[in-house]
């Protein structure tokens, strides 16, 4: 399996300890070639002008510490290493089409809602109002919203008890499992996408407190009909 795998995310462990975070092992584990981490901190007075590379273990593997993904010098480390798959750890980041070029194969990302049903933020309270399946997709990521190919897709189960908060830890769960699935999958060739029409879905945003109630009691009555 030839290729390259680079995750881009906002970590604060230590530069050494990167390649230890629960996302990286997972890529491992599959047998996804790990090239390098392309991260910066929450804190943004902590994130260097100009990107900063290193090789915190000597075995070629390379921590690009950056301000911001977008940020030219990150995008000219990015392209001058050849990345095959770029995976995306999840945040709040607009990725700009330069970036998401930078990769043979384009950039992975996890989303909390059925495609392109459900777009945008506060999906797993709107999922369950609208009756829609709670679910992990995998996409491409565009330079739209939640609008790139669709390359997996799961329900995530419920169990009696749950809230919002469970839902959303096991749908982390499943989508750090998918994510390496499909990088796997990408670079072997097996895992080509199926592209979403704009139009076909809609986005949602944060929820006012009125409607977050709405959605407790939605899934209070979802979970009494199991």
């Amino acid at each position: 399996m030839p290729g390259s795998v680079w995750v881009l995310g906002t970590f604060d462990q230590p530069t050494g300890a990167l390649f230890d975070v629960d996302l990286m092992r997972w890529l491992s584990g599959a047998g996804v070639p790990l090239a390098g981490v392309v991260f910066k901190r929450s804190n943004a007075a902590h994130n260097p002008r100009a990107p900063e590379a290193s090789d915190p273990h000597g075995d070629g593997r390379t921590c690009l510490h950056v301000r911001h993904f977008n940020d030219e010098g990150t995008v000219a480390c990015l392209r001058a290493f050849a990345p095959d798959v770029l995976v995306y750890a999840g945040g709040r980041d607009i990725l700009r089409r330069s970036l998401l070029e930078t990769a043979r194969l384009g950039c992975i990302g996890g989303h909390y809602g059925q495609l392109p049903q459900i777009r945008g933020m506060g999906t797993v309270e709107w999922s369950v109002m609208l009756g829609v399946p709670p679910t992990v997709a995998i996409q491409r990521i565009s330079p739209g919203i939640d609008t790139g190919d669709i390359l997996l897709q799961a329900r995530v189960p419920l169990v009696a008890g749950d809230t919002f908060t469970s839902i959303r830890d096991r749908s982390y769960f499943l989508t750090k499992t998918m994510l390496a699935m499909a990088a796997r999958r990408m670079l072997d060739g097996e895992l080509a996408g199926t592209p979403q029409q704009p139009a076909a879905g809609r986005q949602y945003f944060r929820l006012h407190p009125v409607l977050q109630r709405r959605a407790e009691r939605a899934l209070r009555q979802l979970l009494a009909e199991l």
